[in-house]
């Protein structure tokens, strides 16, 4: 899934910079999810294979999980961890961006 900023597929620019985060990182947060006594819902309950809209007051829950979930090295075991932390932190900075300009991100699923 790539995510776009913006508040709706209608109105995201393709051409616009976005975050690739491949469905095998997801489902690998989505397996840790009960090692750890964080809530990372709101990141692996995006559906990779559907178009998803994160409002812009989601995004600072996203952010926090992005950062809990680098802090804490959940990736060690990742089969690709640089890959994978790239990706968390490039999540994180679109983020931000985003948040800047009122927005929220639109993920597009495969």
């Amino acid at each position: 899934m790539n995510f776009y900023i913006g508040n709706s597929v209608d109105e995201i620019d393709r051409q616009e910079a976005n975050v690739e985060f491949s469905d095998e990182l997801i489902n690998f947060i989505y397996q840790m999810r009960e090692q750890v006594a964080f809530d990372m819902s709101k990141l692996y309950k995006i559906d990779p294979y559907d178009d998803v809209e994160i409002s812009e007051n989601d995004l600072s829950q996203i952010i926090e999980i992005c950062n809990y979930i680098l802090d804490i090295s959940l990736l060690q075991n990742y089969k690709e961890l640089e890959e994978g932390k790239q990706m968390v932190q490039d999540l994180v900075e679109i983020a931000h961006r985003a948040m800047s300009r009122g927005l929220g991100l639109i993920s597009i699923g495969d």
